[in-house]
């Protein structure tokens, strides 16, 4: 497994990988349902925030198409890209922050005839408080 991190030198997988998380950013900020879901594959799975599954490219687009003429109307996400792993030539996991929404996301990508696209994104917002509590009744535990 390949660690690249912000120190290396940036390989072309990398690239690209950074040009399709910049893809998926400017899709959300264009309020574009269809050209954000093209950056995931046919088959992706897609766990929301609030724990929701989307199967594939087509409920993505149509989800994100509704989202973005209304609730998500004229919004931008910003995560910064923590993490990229190169698992094998063709699949990579990627991981990203918002820092100001308090989130973190996990993407696999694979690597096919189309260039890499996310097969599978999972968006978990940050609980402050349960993680603190989880923290210490792990401390307690551990005694």
């Amino acid at each position: 497994m390949e660690s690249i991190g912000s120190g290396s030198v940036q390989s072309v997988d990398e690239a690209a990988i950074r040009v399709l998380m910049q893809r998926l950013r400017d899709a959300w900020a264009q309020g574009d349902g269809e050209a954000y879901a093209a950056c995931f594959a046919e088959d992706s799975d897609y766990i929301t925030y609030n724990g929701m599954h989307l199967h594939g490219r087509k409920e993505n687009a149509q989800l994100h198409r509704a989202l973005f003429r209304g609730v998500l109307k004229g919004s931008r996400i910003e995560p910064d890209t923590t993490e990229i792993y190169l698992l094998s030539d063709t699949i990579a996991l990627v991981h990203t922050a918002n820092r100001r929404k308090k989130s973190l996301q996990t993407f696999v990508l694979v690597k096919g005839a189309a260039g890499w696209l996310i097969r599978s994104f999972q968006n978990t917002r940050s609980q402050p408080l349960s993680i603190r509590l989880t923290r210490w009744m792990q401390r307690r535990a551990a005694r």
